[in-house]
């Protein structure tokens, strides 16, 4: 039995070569970076400066190695600050009349409301036709004016449409439109704001851009979908911002045949340009982000200007040169076909039943887990679920870490160190064959479909080799009577494992001279490896395996700290949105770096670890 699994676990690592062959193919033909800046903020540039003009600034945009400009719908009160209309609030145009000696306000007139006068040839009456229930014109000293009954900050808030002047200004820059859209709390005001996206889609307007947390009609399933196919058939591509988790999005996703860019937003301040450098170069070639949204947040515009030239030299000195500047578009659309996922599945199969047989060597444990994952396969070969190759792939990668570092070692053979080394990454690296063969499409490689389980990665191994240390003093250990340094222990032991969860995920706390660290060894090498495997968890196996012989308790103490590296090496292909060569480029880093500091612990603990025991004990002894 065992030679036959692992026969089929060769046969499916050998038959799904093309899979994964295709994914390299598909990232690295998607080299195409754009850079976009918010329209918003030009129109207070122009009222403050009158020596600016609109067709200057968009042209130090393109001059600044900007693609795109991204432009919200005007509101009633963009269009007060762009000076198109005045709006009057009932109580200052009840003064007014007061002041002068005219009549009072009378119904309906006299309730909370806007007055809003159209300024030169704007008509804000028919820009906003059957935008407002109720709308009454009202005549001051030979002034029309349009009133709109309701609260004054709604009113304002209103949305009426993209300004088709600044549309023409900014394609006439040579630059792209990215519509930014919003779902409105009012059903009328999103459905006429749709119907305006549809409406303006031409060449150079391809993407849409979606504001706050949820994308239009997401709360409704029925019209979410319509909406999808309006996008799809227009032609609009979709953007994603990394983090946001904007409900709806997902699915707007898959109707559009994942035709999505994934985006990253930053601010641009005088004091973090070469911060926010080194992030969009890092997402570029680390994370797969083809789009950059470059808030500027400085008010006076030749101070935006400069923090906008001077990040963008950056960019382009740091960048590899592998990458180009320009409108970025969604990467190849591409699957794995049935019969790979399915030989995937026989490998995970003979891969996990192989493991429980050399960790547990029990018979009714390895026939559980043949029987078990095969049902699994069978579930998703019926079903189609996603959701069970997900478990698959979580099955394999808490496996892996634990196999490989509990591989039968035997010291006794030559090269045992180095055999020992590659025999335990090679179970990783099986593991890791098989979970990117597993879960690979572009729903995968955009981020809309995810791993699940990285945390269970980084305890479920550890918690395991840690049990198996003990697993034959456990009762011992549970009648002991604890004293003081045993809580000490305890205490040390819980702020490493603190320390530890606080260093994984998005959100891992790391230290400046640290992140300094990262930044030139990034510099140096493309791409850093992981401080887990090359500084803590690589290096211990190593001295794990050399003490094997010699101190056996300690060094399964020691796979303790040591299945980090592999825990983490197989984590780092679980980020299934980072380009595959990154990922193979960042762990041979860290499989080279943690050998040699390996050998230099082992040289440390041969030449002063030992010379340091023997003076202690003479000392006691005299």
């Amino acid at each position: 039995m065992k030679k036959v699994l692992i026969g089929i676990l060769l046969a499916a690592l050998l038959l799904t070569i093309p899979s994964a062959f295709q994914r390299i193919q598909i990232e690295e033909s998607n080299k195409k970076f754009e850079t976009i800046v918010p329209f918003k903020l030009t129109t207070n540039w122009l009222i403050e400066d009158p020596s600016l003009t609109l067709d200057g600034i968009l042209s130090d945009f393109k001059n600044a190695d900007i693609q795109s400009v991204s432009l919200e719908p005007d509101t009633v009160s963009s269009l007060e600050r762009k000076g198109l209309i005045t709006a009057v609030s009932t109580s200052r145009m009840r003064e007014h009349l007061l002041l002068t000696q005219q009549d009072p306000l009378e119904a309906p007139f006299d309730k909370p409301g806007l007055f809003i006068h159209s300024n030169g040839s704007f008509d804000f009456e028919e820009t906003t036709a059957g935008f407002f229930e109720e709308k009454f014109t009202f005549t001051v000293n030979g002034e029309a004016y349009t009133y709109i009954p309701g609260a004054a900050e709604k009113i304002l808030s209103v949305p009426v449409g993209y300004d088709p002047e600044v549309i023409a200004s900014i394609k006439e820059a040579g630059l792209m439109v990215v519509p930014r859209l919003g779902d409105y709390s009012d059903e009328a005001q999103t459905e006429r704001m749709i119907d305006e996206l549809l409406s303006i889609k031409e060449p150079g307007i391809e993407k849409i851009l979606f504001s706050g947390t949820d994308v239009p009609a997401a709360s409704d399933p029925e019209r979410l979908k319509e909406f999808g196919e309006q996008l799809k058939d227009a032609g609009y591509g979709l953007m994603s911002i990394e983090f946001a988790g904007q409900k709806g999005l997902n699915q707007l996703a898959y109707i559009n045949d994942l035709n999505l860019v994934r985006l990253h937003s930053l601010a641009v301040e005088d004091g973090n340009i070469a911060e926010s450098a080194d992030k969009i170069v890092r997402a570029a070639k680390e994370r797969n982000m083809r789009a950059f949204f470059l808030n500027l947040t400085q008010p006076e515009y030749n101070l935006a200007l400069t923090a906008l030239q001077e990040l963008q030299s950056d960019v382009n000195g740091n960048m590899p040169d592998s990458f180009v500047r320009g409108e970025s578009r969604s990467f190849d659309t591409y699957s794995v076909p049935l019969w790979q996922t399915a030989m995937a599945l026989l490998g995970a199969i003979a891969f996990l039943t192989l493991a429980a047989q050399y960790v547990f060597k029990n018979n009714r444990l390895t026939l559980l887990a043949l029987i078990g994952s095969a049902l699994a396969a069978a579930i998703y070969l019926v079903t189609g679920q996603s959701i069970v190759l997900k478990a698959f792939a979580l099955a394999v990668a808490v496996t892996a870490p634990i196999w490989a570092v509990l591989l039968k070692k035997e010291p006794e053979k030559k090269w045992y160190l180095i055999r020992s080394y590659a025999q335990a990454l090679g179970i990783a690296a099986i593991g890791i064959w098989l979970i990117i063969v597993l879960l690979n499409g572009n729903q995968y490689l955009l981020g809309i479909d995810l791993f699940r389980g990285v945390s269970l990665i980084y305890i479920i191994p550890i918690a395991f080799i840690a049990i198996y240390a003990v697993w034959g003093n456990i009762r011992k250990l549970l009648k002991m009577n604890v004293i003081y340094w045993h809580m000490a222990v305890i205490a040390i032991v819980a702020g490493i494992i603190l320390y530890y969860m606080s260093r994984t995920g998005n959100a891992g706390q790391v230290s400046a001279i640290e992140l300094q660290v990262r930044l030139m060894l990034e510099q140096i090498l493309y791409v850093r490896p992981r401080t887990k495997e090359f500084l803590i968890g690589f290096p211990l196996f190593i001295l794990a395996l050399h003490m094997v012989k010699s101190y056996p308790k300690a060094y399964y103490f020691l796979l303790i700290p040591g299945v980090i590296g592999f825990l983490s090496l197989v984590n780092t292909f679980t980020h299934l949105h980072i380009p595959l060569l990154i990922s193979l480029l960042r762990s041979g880093y860290s499989i080279v770096f943690g050998f040699i500091i390996g050998l230099v612990l082992i040289w440390l603990y041969e030449t002063v670890w030992k010379k340091m025991i023997t003076m202690i004990r003479m000392r006691w002894q005299a």
